[in-house]
């Protein structure tokens, strides 16, 4: 039985170091912070990204060499990575439109699948002084959060009713979709947090903050998600995509393509069945 604690030491390690540099980054000044647009609308990037990615990147290799590594700034390395049991994915700075910002917002995230099945994330909020941490496995569920200064203490998500569902979203990339999602669910104004990073976000649903987060549309992929559900199958969430059906996890195909739907868990279907008339309206099919 593979309890993951090697695993989990080595990579909140190397958790701390990249949040480190991109701190040192992020105070550095403007001419350090200037974010680049990546080709193919594929979102900004930082010289810190890349220089974390390197990091992570050749540590992970070094620690674990039968294992494969795909990363964002690094994502030609998918394709190899396909027939490989135990695969890596990394994003170094997942929110970095806030990190570019000097927002505290963004998170580094490493995640570990196993067989297709995330079953080990760490997301450090280096700029908000939080380390989360997930195991997921048939034996073993356990999540924690650590902020600078204090113990270890569980996760647990919450248990809200549909009627008191809080809702998290984008800061960066808004959609009118969300407002739809807000009135399909009753939920007001007040109970919407804006925040960036897909990891940051479903850390608060972990954290029992927030119960609910919805991508309407495709663009996230697997590195921004591997991390955040572990974590939150950790503590008995859910993440599905927009039809309900289960994320895949196949570096042969990065992206997530048909939304997400992150949730405490105890309405999921509730809250899929309360959206769909506005998912089947946006799409007119999920891809296969």
């Amino acid at each position: 039985m593979a309890d993951f604690d090697p695993e989990l030491r080595v990579v909140v390690s190397l958790a701390r170091e990249a949040g480190a540099i991109a701190l040192a980054y992020q105070t550095g000044g403007a001419d350090v912070m200037q974010a680049q647009d990546k080709p193919d609308d594929a979102g900004p990037v930082t010289r810190a990204d890349t220089e974390i990615n390197a990091l992570l990147v050749a540590a992970l290799r070094a620690a674990f060499p039968g294992d494969a590594v795909v990363a964002e700034e690094s994502a030609d390395d998918a394709a190899a990575a396909a027939d490989v049991t135990r695969c890596w994915y990394v994003d170094p700075i997942d929110g970095t439109a806030e990190y570019a910002r000097g927002l505290a917002c963004w998170a580094i995230q490493i995640g570990l699948c196993v067989g297709g099945e995330p079953v080990l994330g760490v997301v450090y909020e280096a700029g908000a002084g939080r380390l989360s941490w997930g195991v997921c496995t048939h034996d073993r569920r356990e999540a924690f959060v650590l902020d600078d200064g204090g113990a270890a203490t569980p996760l647990h998500a919450s248990t809200r009713s549909l009627a008191e569902l809080r809702l998290v979203s984008s800061l960066s990339h808004a959609s009118p979709k969300t407002l739809e999602v807000m009135q399909a669910l009753a939920i007001p104004p007040e109970r919407n947090l804006q925040l960036g990073s897909v990891g940051v976000k479903v850390g608060t649903i972990a954290r029992g903050e927030a119960d609910l987060y919805v991508h309407p549309r495709s663009g996230t992929k697997l590195w921004d998600t591997c991390a955040p559900w572990a974590l939150l199958r950790a503590v008995g969430g859910v993440i599905t995509d927009l039809w309900g059906r289960p994320l895949v996890y196949d570096p042969r195909r990065l992206g997530h393509d048909n939304g997400l739907v992150a949730s405490h868990g105890a309405h999921h279907p509730d809250i899929l069945a309360a959206i769909r008339p506005l998912v089947d309206r946006w799409y007119r099919s999920p891809h296969g």
